[in-house]
């Protein structure tokens, strides 16, 4: 009888300890019992991006066990392969289309932002809406039954400068006329008259002579980080869900090698922004500044979350996306 007691303890244990070990060497595979050992990293551009530069010029070390082939394509196309991969695939969805392919039934895991804009050494972003400088305009309330140029009616950037008039200002967003207008032709059309304000691009916003013809009515990027404490980001990179949760393990590490580009970028910015500036023939001085206007890969945030929140209901007003998404399924943290 103890004999046998003692066989079946023994079976037991073995049982045990077999359940165990398999538990340790399956955490992260994938369905196949594999890991997810090749991905596939559809960007916009490479060249002198402060994450992708250093990764594709061997500046970090690339994780162990994982090939990520980078494959380069126009935004629009880079998209559509992110959403129409059926295999393992990092891209970059902006911030309005991450909300809309959850709507539409397609989760993705966001790993990092690709792109996010933060207060300069100035204490300005590039997140500006601009009068002339002998507008009689003092303050946004004024912009309704005005001309306002934007970047486009589903630009993020856009649906920014909204949820800032309407959160922050108070502004009716159907009393004002927005008018989509292209980047290079916003100071032109300001200038004549045909716009009262517009947002600008960057290129403009740095200029020498912006302070003799222009001043910054709206900084609504700035106003996005004092009224909820974060600047949300414009872009994500992204991997659908299913496959994170199939390998948590390995995205999680190109979220790390993410992280550690970007590391080396900031710390070499100068040296990059000054072959960038030698290849494009633009100022060196200028190019290093946008550069301190940016931040590349970090951390989503739960002051990211509250911010989306009315990022999309002002999104969902302008009938950009059909209602606002359940922010903490898109948002796994």
């Amino acid at each position: 009888m103890k004999l046998g007691i003692i066989l079946m303890l023994g079976v037991l244990l073995l049982a045990i300890t077999m359940t165990g070990c398999s538990k340790d060497t399956t955490d992260g595979l994938n369905a196949t019992g594999d890991r997810i050992d090749d991905v596939d990293l559809v960007v916009t551009s490479i060249q002198f991006n402060g994450v992708l530069y250093p990764m594709k010029n061997d500046k970090v070390t690339s994780p162990e066990g994982i090939n990520i082939d980078l494959k380069e394509t126009d935004y629009n196309q880079g998209e559509l392969y992110t959403l129409a991969s059926k295999k393992p695939t990092i891209g970059v969805l902006s911030n309005i289309n991450v909300g809309k392919v959850y709507l539409q039934g397609e989760e993705f895991k966001v790993l990092t932002p690709y792109y996010r804009e933060i207060l300069g050494p100035d204490n300005k972003t590039m997140g500006q809406v601009v009068i002339l400088k002998d507008s009689d305009i003092t303050n946004p309330k004024q912009l309704e039954g005005k001309t306002v140029g934007i970047q486009g009616l589903a630009d993020g950037s856009t649906i920014a400068f909204m949820t800032v008039l309407r959160q922050v200002y108070q502004v009716d967003l159907d009393k004002v006329n927005f008018e989509v207008v292209d980047s290079n032709m916003a100071p032109i059309l300001l200038e004549e008259g045909k716009l009262d304000a517009s947002m600008f691009d960057s290129d403009y916003i740095l200029t020498d002579d912006f302070d003799t013809k222009y001043k910054t009515l709206v900084d609504f990027n700035k106003q996005m980080y004092y009224w909820y404490g974060t600047v949300p980001p414009a872009s994500f990179f992204v991997v659908k869900k299913e496959f994170y949760d199939s390998d948590p393990r390995t995205f999680n590490k190109i979220i790390d090698y993410f992280t550690e580009a970007y590391s080396w970028y900031k710390d070499n910015a100068e040296e990059v922004s000054r072959m960038e500036s030698e290849q494009s023939g633009t100022s060196y001085e200028l190019t290093l500044l946008k550069s301190q206007y940016e931040e590349r890969a970090g951390h989503v945030t739960g002051r990211d979350i509250a911010a989306y929140h009315d990022f999309y209901e002002t999104a969902v007003m302008r009938g950009v996306i059909d209602e606002v998404p359940d922010l903490n399924k898109i948002f796994i943290r």
